[in-house]
């Protein structure tokens, strides 16, 4: 599958991609469920549910630092944008859910909240530790009832209840977070990051992999994993190839960094009325998890 240009990519990885990483999630959550509720779960967890464990570590505890969340600029920052991210979907899925749950339907399969990388802004040591999936957003999530059917009106009613709950959240900081995502295109035709870009490809071929650009390598990440059989064989390939990305993206990051730094420092003097509105995200946050008993969580490297 062919994938946009990189300097307008969504912080969103390719279609196709994503299919097998969320294909690779589910497998690995339905291994690691069990009844009840994990340490990593909220308290407060539905009678019945089923806890999704992470794929990758998190941590705990709502962010203070709202610029550096809806502003990332560097890899590290991007992990505060994932978890606030994932916790929209989070409350999406569970505000459907509850809905459901008052309806006393039965609970459609469906993939779980995930945390999705910004391949805008690399996360270099996580990718080298990690690969590139983003992991499952842990959190209560009830178990299926592929048996059963639901009233397919109640459905599309709990997906607009659930829908809406993450627009609630989304309508505070998405705009102004993809307002500066659209900023950072024109760093890549600084004289630096040209540079520096200009031996991405002999790395990857010094590491066995041969693609034309950046683009060229995801299409062969696609490729590569969708003919691997075994969740264990593709996490392990994931990873071999996410540390094969972070080397060799390594120095263009080296050369964007300093840039995006000095770019956010005016942006946000730019925005500030704009910023100061989403300044009171913490207590949003605060306020929907105990309006959903969820938690709210930041994929870490550990």
């Amino acid at each position: 599958m062919s994938r946009p240009a990189r300097p307008f990519r969504r912080p969103l990885p390719p279609t196709a991609f994503r299919a097998v990483l969320a294909g690779t999630l589910l497998m690995l959550s339905s291994a690691c469920s069990t009844p009840g509720h994990s340490d990593a779960a909220p308290s407060g967890v539905p009678a019945g549910a089923v806890a999704v464990e992470p794929a990758a570590p998190v941590s705990y505890g709502i962010p203070q630092d709202v610029t550096a969340m809806v502003l990332p600029a560097t890899g590290k920052d991007t992990r505060l944008t994932q978890g606030l991210e994932g916790f929209a979907s989070l409350v999406r899925s569970q505000a459907l859910r509850d809905c459901l749950a008052t309806a006393h339907a039965p609970v459609p399969d469906m993939p779980p909240p995930m945390f999705i990388r910004l391949f805008e802004i690399p996360d270099v040591e996580a990718l080298a530790r990690n690969g590139f999936q983003g992991g499952v957003v842990p959190g209560p999530a009830l178990s299926p009832s592929p048996s059963a059917k639901a009233d397919d009106a109640v459905v599309q009613r709990c997906t607009r209840q659930g829908d809406a709950a993450a627009a609630e959240l989304r309508s505070v900081y998405g705009p102004l977070l993809s307002r500066w995502l659209l900023q950072l295109a024109p760093l890549e035709q600084d004289a630096t990051v040209v540079s520096a870009r200009a031996s991405f490809t002999s790395c990857l071929a010094g590491k066995g992999v041969q693609a034309k650009d950046e683009n060229g390598f995801f299409d062969g990440v696609d490729r590569k994993l969708q003919t691997i059989d075994g969740r264990d064989a593709v996490k392990a390939e994931d990873r071999r190839l996410g540390a094969v990305y972070a080397a060799c993206i390594d120095p263009v990051e080296a050369a964007r960094a300093p840039l995006r730094a000095q770019l956010r420092e005016r942006f946000a003097a730019e925005h500030r009325a704009e910023l100061d509105k989403v300044r009171g995200l913490p207590a949003l946050l605060t306020e929907m998890e105990k309006r959903y008993t969820i938690r709210f969580s930041v994929p870490t490297t550990a």
